[in-house]
């Protein structure tokens, strides 16, 4: 009798070799999904790790010094050199361990920015008031300004951006304010301020940091989608459209929809891709976690409209 082990039967196993894959059976390997890079570091880059280690070493200098001069004990702050030289030995990895932490929260937040539930944005940016003193002081609130302009608190949004650290400036930090700057101007709903959010967004780069570059799309098709600015979005959904990464497509299929742009072909006159079933959910949730209703509503319709072509639909 041959026992079953959670690892199989080894005997069968020789005996009965598993079959290859279809994909190995044409000599091709198996597709792997799509995974996009995550990109540059927005906070953990070398220089602002050495810039933020060197004022945190001047400060417990400074620090000891205020200690010896109150103290009046007689002792010089170079008796204390040994201490100074461990303190600043030990705070380097500290302060890199923070500014890791702040790249991944700030990822974090821009990622609900732009995908999360109004309650998810709340507890989020309800966390980042309660965080600890030494963590603000690495913060530079821009991930918060986002969550916040998300829920249309524009002026809690500007206290963000106003309460980060100094040591959070300049950089690709400064390109992604720029970004948050922006989507302030979309916030404030003006026609001139909607046409320059667009004009800025459009005239910027990628950063080369997947989150912030979704970001700068997210807040893009928002705004071209609140100006109703039909040809600008065919453009932008031309260029988003054949890209590998799903969440870009689904902007492309936010402005595919909302100006039915689907009657014709893209930019270039080619035929669109097809908009299947993930597509249109995937592009439904994403509208109405954002609250907007007549766009979750024309998603819908075509989802239904799929469904009633399909066999016993």
């Amino acid at each position: 009798m041959v026992q079953n082990t959670p690892m199989g039967d080894a005997n069968c196993a020789e005996e009965r070799p598993a079959d290859p894959a279809p994909d190995e059976r044409h000599g091709r390997r198996p597709e792997r999904p799509f995974r996009p890079p995550r990109g540059v570091p927005l906070v953990a880059t070398w220089t602002r790790w050495a810039a933020s280690a060197s004022a945190v070493a001047a400060g417990l200098v400074l620090l000891a010094e205020g200690c010896v001069l109150v103290a009046h004990s007689g002792r010089t702050l170079a008796s204390f050199g040994g201490w100074l030289v461990l303190a600043c030995a030990v705070q380097a990895p500290l302060v890199l361990a923070l500014l890791r932490a702040e790249e991944l929260r700030l990822s974090r937040e821009l990622r609900t920015a732009r995908t999360g539930t109004p309650a998810l944005r709340a507890m989020v940016a309800h966390r980042r008031a309660q965080a600890p003193f030494f963590a603000r002081s690495f913060s530079s609130g821009l991930g918060t300004a986002a969550v916040l302009l998300a829920d249309g608190e524009r002026d809690g949004a500007r206290r963000a951006l106003a309460g980060g650290s100094p040591l959070m400036q300049g950089g690709r930090l400064g390109l992604l304010r720029s970004l948050v700057d922006a989507d302030l101007d979309r916030a404030t709903g003006a026609a001139g301020a909607v046409t320059r959010c667009v004009r800025r967004l459009r005239a910027t780069k990628p950063i080369g940091h997947r989150e912030a570059d979704l970001y700068r799309t997210h807040v893009l098709v928002k705004a071209v989608l609140q100006q109703g600015d039909a040809d600008a979005g065919l453009e932008i959904a031309s260029e988003l459209a054949s890209s590998l990464d799903e969440e870009e497509r689904m902007y492309a299929t936010w402005l595919r929809v909302w100006f039915d742009l689907d009657a014709e072909g893209d930019a270039a006159g080619a035929p669109w891709p097809t908009l299947t079933d993930g597509d249109l959910r995937l592009a439904a949730l994403a509208a109405r976690a954002h609250g907007a209703d007549r766009l979750f509503e024309r998603l819908h319709a075509r989802l239904e409209a799929i469904a009633r072509t399909e066999p016993g639909g």
